[in-house]
């Protein structure tokens, strides 16, 4: 009986007491809090990669698209379609050109193109007969134009030897004309030390003598990061964007040359 008392005394005192079993149980909470932040601040890190990848890879496939057409702009083998830029505005671009059967017409759909952003945030594509969006979440867009105003086959520059970059600033008017340069400070860079409305041309230019095109696309994250915020001013074209908010941004710029527009 002795051994058996003295047996179940030791077996007692093997056991756990209350306190330490909240002990043991606030170390496995303050683990199990640790494994779970660790595991959602990887998950965020892993979400935001594939954001940014595919922010990225948008903005490169809308400069793809869009560079391919805008420089056949104004192809027209026959010389009677009469192809061309239609706008020329710093948020808007309108061209034609005959490469639907090349018969000396503009075929719609498919000849007469205009890209633009919409009010959602989307990179929109109309080819005459249906607007169709071309990538999502793009912050801005915005296109620049150099010109032969004298036809002499040399794109005309300032002063300072730079290229001038014109818009046409109201492309609801009926003159159809660029009339604004955005290089202010003739630095050969149109940056924020430029005004953002940019300044009058001395003559307003047709828009057949335009020779290549300046192109920005401000792309942008589909969801915005909490722990972020966004405060650059970005330059595209004659805007000025202060997105101000979480979404990361990608600004993608390109010159396309528009090869028929010489001949």
């Amino acid at each position: 009986m002795m051994e058996r008392a003295e047996h179940n005394k030791s077996n007692l005192r093997s056991g756990f007491s209350l306190t330490e079993l909240l002990v043991a149980m606030a170390i496995t909470g303050l683990v199990m809090a640790a494994v779970f932040k660790i595991y959602t601040t990887q998950q965020d890190s892993y979400v935001l990669q594939e954001q940014v990848a595919e922010m990225q890879q948008s903005g490169r496939t809308a400069k793809y698209v869009m560079t391919r057409e805008i420089r056949m702009a104004g192809y027209d083998p026959t010389g009677l379609a009469g192809a061309g830029f239609v706008s020329a505005g710093g948020t808007i671009i309108h061209f034609t050109m005959d490469i639907t059967d090349e018969d000396g017409t503009i075929t719609v759909p498919g000849d007469d193109i205009t890209y633009s952003l919409s009010a959602n945030k989307e990179l929109m594509r109309n080819d005459g007969a249906n607007n169709q969006a071309v990538v999502e979440n793009v912050e801005a867009v915005g296109f620049a134009y150099a010109f032969d105003a004298d036809d002499d086959g040399s794109i005309d520059t300032s002063a300072g030897g730079n290229i001038i970059w014109a818009i046409d600033s109201d492309v609801t008017d009926a003159d159809s004309r660029l009339d604004t340069y955005l290089d202010t400070n003739d630095d050969g860079i149109i940056s924020i030390d430029d005004d953002a409305v940019g300044a009058g041309l001395a003559t307003l230019v047709p828009l057949d003598k335009i020779r290549a095109v300046r192109m920005w696309i401000l792309a942008r994250t589909g969801r915005e990061d909490k722990a972020f915020a966004d405060t650059i001013t970005y330059v595209v074209a004659d805007q000025r964007v202060n997105a101000n908010d979480g979404s990361r941004h990608h600004l993608l710029t390109t010159t396309v040359k528009c090869r028929n527009m010489a001949l």
